[in-house]
């Protein structure tokens, strides 16, 4: 006879983990189901293959987004949870020989600025003010069900927050770094975080929305922070997973999920690949919209008007991810005359200008593999050496623009050829790279769907701009976690806030059903 319990969560990741510990905590019984041999998800930390002690954070590889509130209810700095700060948060090298770097230091970074242009560094401190206005906006917000537009733009309320919501909401990060910045390599950095796992560049509107989520992060305490976790990204999951289990939680690991349970429009469980029955009051699905609505729930149990809408959803990813196992550390040439250690200790981005990342866009707008791509490059093994043997490293490269389908050819004939000349560009920066690899591990946007159960390869499980936010992610009218099927709940990425390791989904969708079984809806 088949366990019933009152919820059943599909996928282990960080965001099916934070709403099984709240569920748990809150009295009732729980069931995770992992398809993987181990729970993390894309949060997860791995040997890579050919390469012993080498251990990388096989898909995120920093923390940043995570809201303290989260860290501390759930107590996992006392089970696994340790942050390596960065200083400097990142190095951008530089055609020309030039370098820039922002500093933790606040003085110290405007002064990096000053070297490029003295007016960048004079606006620095109202763009500044600019972006923390908007994190504030969007602080009221984070934790709670998505608002609507209108209420969101509402919270804009202040003297002069007109030009914050044109230029950080509506605007793209092009517009955003030329309004405030003239010199090219302010602007280029100014624009990386508003690319991170977007599919578009950085002209196009929705980007500046971008820039903004990856700038509001509160992990570290500090605004915008963006940290190491010792032991690589597996160990946010893993700590889950310890509280998940003192909580009574029941884990269950090389377990996939083939259908949803649907009886009279309430769902009533789940059927495992292998035929088996697992019974809940309430589903919550961890995987991304398209896979739970499109794959797990059988079509006639949803209007036409929502499949439409989960149909249209953007979800195709321009992203490459490469883990190396490396013999050294890079060497950048522009940071010969300065320190070769600045280039070691937080990320480094390639994105010397709007115009380089635009083109590096419409490479992969046209199906090919950007010629010059994006980069944000990652040496966790510098700053902890629990990652790597002794005397080697580990590297993250984190690379766009490369096209879910390919103009020519696919990734299974050209994920090697497209990976070496990614790793031939990065070399141009630091030479030694390219003969320094011991080992590798190419995901490209197929490769990223196939290990994660990620659709179309997308980090986010779908565009994180302002058209697939709000009560309008997964689709408009999305005024809850629970969509048209009763009892049937998101609580991954693809729902309100959206990506990156944050949890606050899992959060926000475990408290709609807490208060959903007190009340006794779901029986």
């Amino acid at each position: 006879m088949a366990t019933t319990y009152d919820a059943v969560i599909i996928g282990g990741g960080h965001n099916g983990l934070v709403c099984a510990n709240y569920l748990a905590k809150a009295g009732f019984s729980v069931c995770v189901l992992e398809r993987y041999h181990t729970i993390g998800g894309a949060a997860i930390s791995e040997e890579i293959e050919g390469a012993p002690g080498h251990i990388a954070s096989t898909g995120s590889y920093v923390l940043s987004l995570m809201p303290q509130k989260i860290l501390n209810e759930l107590d996992l700095w006392e089970h696994g949870i340790e942050l390596i700060k960065r200083n400097p948060r990142s190095f951008t090298p530089l055609p020309g020989g030039e370098s820039m770097i922002a500093w933790e230091e606040h003085d110290r970074y405007i002064e990096e600025i000053g070297r490029f242009s003295k007016k960048d560094a004079a606006n620095y401190p109202a763009y500044e003010a600019m972006m923390e206005r908007a994190c504030e906006v969007m602080d009221q917000f984070i934790l709670r069900n998505p608002p609507s537009f209108a209420e969101f733009a509402a919270a804009f309320n202040r003297p002069g927050d007109e030009h914050v919501f044109q230029k950080v909401i509506l605007g793209s990060v092009a517009e955003l770094a030329e309004y405030f910045f003239e010199h090219p390599a302010v602007q280029g950095s100014t624009c990386a975080l508003g690319l991170i796992g977007t599919n578009r560049g950085p002209m196009d509107a929705g980007t500046g929305y971008v820039k903004l989520y990856h700038s509001m992060g509160m992990s570290t305490g500090a605004r915008g922070a963006w940290a190491y976790v010792r032991g690589a990204m597996g160990s946010v999951t893993q700590a889950l997973g310890r509280v998940a289990k003192i909580e009574g939680v029941t884990i269950r690991e090389g377990v996939e999920v083939a259908q949803v349970l649907v009886r009279d429009g309430r769902a009533t469980g789940v059927v495992t690949t292998s035929g088996e029955e697992v019974l809940g009051k309430t589903v919550l699905s961890n995987a991304d919209p398209k896979r739970t609505y499109l794959k797990l729930v059988d079509p006639k149990e949803l209007p036409e008007q929502y499949i439409r809408d989960i149909n249209a959803i953007q979800i195709d990813s321009p992203v490459m991810k490469i883990n190396l196992a490396v013999s050294e550390l890079p060497q950048y040439s522009v940071l010969a005359s300065r320190d070769y250690r600045y280039g070691h200790t937080g990320g480094v981005h390639v994105a010397p200008s709007i115009d380089y990342l635009q083109t590096a866009y419409e490479d992969a707008r046209n199906g090919r593999p950007s010629n010059y791509p994006f980069f944000s490059v990652h040496a966790q093994s510098a700053v902890d050496r629990t990652v790597a043997p002794e005397g080697k490293h580990t590297i993250s490269i984190f690379t766009q623009f490369f096209p879910y389908t390919l103009a020519e050819g696919s990734w299974d004939e050209r994920r090697d050829e497209i990976a070496d000349h990614a790793i031939n560009r990065f070399g141009e920066f630091a030479p030694n790279l390219p003969g320094a690899v011991i080992a590798r591990q190419v995901l490209g946007p197929p490769d990223i769907e196939a290990r994660f159960g990620l659709t179309g390869g997308h980090i986010f499980q779908g565009e994180l701009v302002p058209e697939q936010a709000f009560d309008m992610r997964p689709v408009p009218g999305s005024k809850t976690y629970e969509g048209p099927i009763r009892g049937l709940y998101l609580c991954g990425s693809g729902a309100w806030p959206g990506g990156c390791v944050m949890g606050a989904p899992g959060h926000n969708a475990a408290h709609e059903a807490i208060g959903n079984l007190r009340a006794g809806r779901h029986g």
